[in-house]
């Protein structure tokens, strides 16, 4: 979660250690926060990667980043968690020479931005309402300890709606000063808002360089990738949505094609039953017309023997007659 503090800081003591390639920077810091002589004690870590980071001569005085000095004085924004003895562990991210004297150092209270999430309803009192939220920053390893702030707005203020609208675990992000009272943590609401994972668009919002020529001539100035991009998109667009819809489509694709398998062996057989059939019927007329031809050769084999038959018992008979007419002679 984001816990970031900036603020202005007196460099107290400074000591270099190379890590990684580069010089990590350990020290001790203090902020004038009212005019009582009140300061806020920091314990920071300045990592340092370039070597224009860690040559002070080739740094200019507004550099993001830059080796800290004894004595100096910086703007300074990190990451940032609390420790027990009330001070602050601090990441620095950027940092800025001042060219201030340590005496005109100005009274500023660190501001910090913080997203956490809330521990219950907030409470209204006479000095107006409080809201406690728990964050959890990442500094290192070492430094990434939760920690509780209650986060304060005036009675009539402007973030009263949103406060009271509040519920336990909500998300919120918010900017505010921050301090310490009886050893608890404290931020002044300057901007609160909660946040949502809803993603709301906003269609009143007129493209300056929407083209006004007709779909023809955006169609022909499009290039060849443009245009398949398009195609594709208007293809997904006109396309109806596809759930099971495909599964159940190659089902019935499996049941048509063993249904037409089953009809064309239904054929098939039919087919060779009919043609057995005609085969069949063929040999029983060749059976008929063979027996029908037997049947006339064999009558006209019984009328030449008995033709034969005749002509024989006719020599007979005639012979005969010749031999008895020998005899009366």
């Amino acid at each position: 979660m984001i816990a970031n503090i900036t603020t202005i800081m007196y460099i107290l003591s400074v000591s270099d250690e190379s890590i990684n390639n580069g010089i990590l920077q350990k020290g001790t810091a203090i902020s004038r926060i009212d005019d009582e002589d009140a300061f806020q004690i920091y314990k920071y870590y300045n990592y340092l990667t370039s070597q224009n980071d860690t040559d002070p001569d080739l740094n200019d005085e507004y550099e993001v980043k830059s080796p800290l000095k004894v004595e100096n004085v910086y703007l300074i924004t990190g990451k940032f968690s609390t420790a027990q003895d009330n001070s602050i562990n601090v990441s620095i991210t950027t940092n800025v020479h001042l060219s201030i004297e340590k005496e005109d150092i100005p009274i500023i209270k660190p501001t910090v931005q913080l997203l956490g999430k809330t521990l219950g309803y907030a409470e209204l009192t006479e000095s107006g309402y409080t809201l406690q939220i728990q964050v959890k920053p990442y500094l290192s390893k070492e430094q990434f300890t939760p920690f509780t702030i209650n986060l304060t707005h005036p009675p009539n203020g402007r973030f009263k709606n949103a406060l009271t609208k509040a519920k336990k675990n909500s998300t919120v992000h918010t900017t505010g000063m921050f301090f310490f009272a009886e050893n608890q943590l404290y931020c002044e609401i300057l901007e609160f808002q909660f946040i949502s994972a809803k993603i709301e668009s906003d269609n009143s919002i007129v493209v300056p360089w929407k083209s006004k020529t007709n779909s023809h001539t955006e169609r022909s100035s499009k290039s060849a990738i443009e245009q398949r991009i398009a195609l594709v998109q208007q293809n997904l667009a006109t396309q109806p949505p596809s759930s099971t819809k495909p599964l159940t489509s190659a089902k019935n694709k499996r049941k048509t094609n063993m249904t037409k398998i089953a009809d064309i062996s239904r054929s098939l057989l039919l087919q060779n039953q009919q043609g057995d059939e005609i085969h069949d019927s063929e040999i029983s007329i060749t059976n008929e017309e063979n027996g029908e031809r037997i049947d006339e050769n064999t009558d006209e084999d019984e009328e030449r023997f008995e033709n034969i038959e005749e002509k024989n018992n006719a020599k007979i008979s005639d012979s005969t007659r010749s031999k008895k007419k020998q005899k009366t002679k």
